[in-house]
Order: C-alpha cells, then sequence, then structure tokens
C-alpha cells in the first residue's frame, strides 16, 4: 500500500510516542480476542513468511503488548484491516478494525474492534493447536 508524505511522517513520529505511552504504563497487559495456540513445533519465521505471501504486514502503529513477539496486520479494502499478535506463550490474539490509515479517529475510538474467528481459523489451520 502507497502512502503519502503526511503518512510517512506518522510512521515515523507515532511509534517513539507509543512507546513512551507504554513506558509509563498508558497501555499495558494484552488486548482482546483471544483466539487459540500455536502448535509447539510452530516456527515464527516460517509463519511471518506464510503470513507476508497471505498480504500481512509488519504492524507498525501499534500498542505493543506484553509477550508480544509478532506483530501483522492484512489491509482489507483500504479502510479495515485484519491485526493478528503472537505472543511468547504462543498465544494468538486476532480482531478486524478500522486501519490507522482508513480511518484514524475510528481505529482510536475502536469504533469497530471484532473478534472474526473464522477468518483467522481458516488461515492459521495449519499453525493452531486443535
Amino acid at each position: 500500500m502507497a502512502y503519502s508524505k503526511m503518512w510517512k511522517i506518522v510512521y515515523t513520529i507515532y511509534p517513539p510516542v507509543l512507546r513512551l505511552l507504554e513506558k509509563v504504563k498508558f497501555h499495558k497487559g494484552r488486548q482482546p480476542y483471544l483466539l487459540g495456540y500455536l502448535k509447539s513445533n510452530c516456527d515464527l519465521n516460517e509463519l511471518r513468511e506464510f503470513l507476508t505471501n497471505e498480504g500481512f504486514e509488519d504492524a507498525i502503529l501499534t500498542w505493543k503488548d506484553e509477550g508480544e513477539v509478532l506483530n501483522m496486520r492484512k489491509v482489507s479494502d483500504e479502510v479495515y484491516q485484519y491485526h493478528l499478535r503472537i505472543f511468547d506463550d504462543n498465544e494468538v490474539r486476532v480482531h478486524y478494525e478500522f486501519s490507522s490509515e482508513g480511518s484514524p479517529l475510528k481505529h482510536i475510538r475502536e469504533s469497530c474492534f471484532e473478534k472474526r474467528s473464522e477468518y483467522f481459523n481458516f488461515l492459521l489451520v495449519n499453525y493452531l493447536k486443535k
């Protein structure tokens, strides 16, 4: 996805602001919507490659949840995104929401914040514990 000059500036400035807010505990813990757990033999590099091939990219304008080891998103219809986080205990949390670029205020307000289990269960069928 191509971004304007304004978004390039946002992508440079906003992540350090988020990291600072995390340090002062403005955001802590993990966001909702537990999907399940990865199989114990899951290779994160292989999973990252799979997700990239499925159209996912690193999610940059996001909170870093406690224990997070992988944070990716897939933009849908230029307005929404599928968002996936993997944690150091193999936990998988997912949601569907407005993308930062598609609707910045609705993204911040979490105006649309849905689990979308069916999509992620189908996508990750070979990686999730049964």
